[in-house]
């Protein structure tokens, strides 16, 4: 039972959570958190993307009061940066050396700043994306950034990811694979936030669709899986909300938080 007359924290997945096709987020979600946030809620993103990988689309629709990205390894509350973690320049050069090396591998290293990705005929450059193609590349143009995530297709072999284990953490995903620092994830960066706010972990509200967001719904006081989830998350999840296409986000917040329709 929610507590009308305390703070809440709300944590929301970007990628087929918040946001439809081309990354638009729809009304319902955008006028559900403004609500949210004008009761004196607090609102954060929580996203596997590294912060280079956000679209700015993204940040010229969304309302909120932190960012968390790459799947725990950084967070901001305004214009305050609480922590960063960061895949280990070694460990990102070895994985560049394997990507690089292999035709049937695309590879894209997310950063701080900017995404460097491996383009071949598996996958192309996007807008907003600096193509690499090598180690020697990869290390000029990410000299001044911080490497988040390293996202992979699964061509990866299983003896090189079993190398990796002390050094990365894998996320699955139906068609790639993320990497980030060992350790890091959505639901010990949301602990860390809410330590750091004074927020109760019962007083949290997390919605997510994708494996990366498991833990995080089960860590929150109410965990929230969208419609279109994986198997997974439905099992787990406390509520669950129509899918990304129906406002599903927003649709939660008005339910649980705002007290009022579905």
């Amino acid at each position: 039972m929610l507590k009308a007359d305390e703070r809440y924290a709300l944590f929301i997945d970007i990628d087929r959570t918040l946001t439809v096709d081309d990354n638009v987020i729809p009304r319902e979600n955008l006028e559900a958190i403004r609500a949210a946030r004008e009761l004196g809620h607090y609102v954060f993103i929580n996203t596997g993307r590294s912060y280079g990988n956000i679209p700015a689309k993204i940040f010229a629709q969304a309302e909120y009061d932190g960012m968390i990205s790459g799947n725990g390894s950084m967070a901001d509350f305004g214009n305050e940066r609480l922590f960063s973690y960061f895949i280990p320049r070694e460990t990102v050069y070895r994985i560049g050396e394997y990507v690089f090396s292999r035709p049937d591998v695309w590879g894209a290293f997310e950063g701080r700043r900017y995404c460097y990705i491996y383009t071949n005929d598996l996958r192309s450059r996007g807008s907003e994306q600096i193509p690499v193609g090598s180690v020697e590349e990869l290390e000029n143009v990410s000299a001044d950034d911080d490497i988040q995530v390293i996202a992979t297709n699964k061509n990866i072999d299983p003896d090189f990811m079993k190398s990796l284990s002390a050094e990365v953490t894998f996320f699955e995903f139906d068609h790639y694979y993320d990497m980030v620092r060992k350790g890091n994830n959505k639901s010990l960066a949301m602990k860390s936030v809410i330590n750091m706010l004074g927020i109760p972990p019962e007083n949290t509200i997390a919605f997510g669709d994708s494996e990366n967001d498991l833990e995080m719904l089960k860590t929150a006081g109410i965990g929230v899986a969208m419609a279109n989830s994986q198997p997974e998350l439905l099992e787990a999840a406390d509520f669950i909300t129509l899918s990304n296409y129906e406002g599903g986000v927003g649709k939660a917040i008005e339910k649980l938080l705002l007290k009022r329709g579905i």
